[in-house]
């Protein structure tokens, strides 16, 4: 009988380490993947083309709220001229929906504010992200999709 026990308990611990290795592997994706949307918004914002070609997929598809939808190259080609200037990115209600061995979703709520050919905006956006990792392990925006949430009254 002790025998049986001392069987169960090692089975229960190899079942528990197994779980907690999975969970332990999928919190830390996320928690890379977090700060690899921080990085992307800080390089957008201080216009670090090498982080930016660092961070988006080769064959990204970047989607803006206004349908407008971007390639890698002219992201950065953007970023370069002037053309579109982030001066500020605020994120609320961010998550890690959902995670593969080397894909993941984000979803979180937001503001973004800068110029546009030299006009201001300022958006009130939801956005989507898929991050892929590449083949050398590292985490890449593969697809962004923002749409334009509604005014709130004042």
């Amino acid at each position: 009988m002790r025998q049986r026990i001392i069987d169960f308990m090692r089975f229960a611990f190899i079942i528990i380490l197994f779980f907690t290795t999975v969970f332990v592997h999928a919190q830390t994706d996320s928690v890379i993947i977090k700060e690899r949307v921080a990085e992307l918004e800080n390089a957008l914002i201080t216009k670090n083309v090498q982080d930016i070609q660092k961070l988006l997929y080769d064959n990204v598809s970047f989607g803006h709220s206004n349908g407008w939808v971007q390639s890698r190259d002219e992201v950065i080609n953007d970023c370069r001229s002037g053309k579109l200037v982030y001066q500020k990115i605020e994120r609320s209600n961010f998550y890690v929906a959902a995670t593969g061995k080397d894909w993941a979703t984000v979803r979180y709520s937001g503001v973004a504010e800068g110029l546009n050919d030299g006009k201001e905006f300022k958006v009130a956006l939801h956005v989507l992200q898929v991050w892929v990792k590449n083949k050398s392990g590292k985490w890449q925006l593969a697809a962004r999709q923002a749409t334009k949430l509604p005014e709130q009254p004042k």
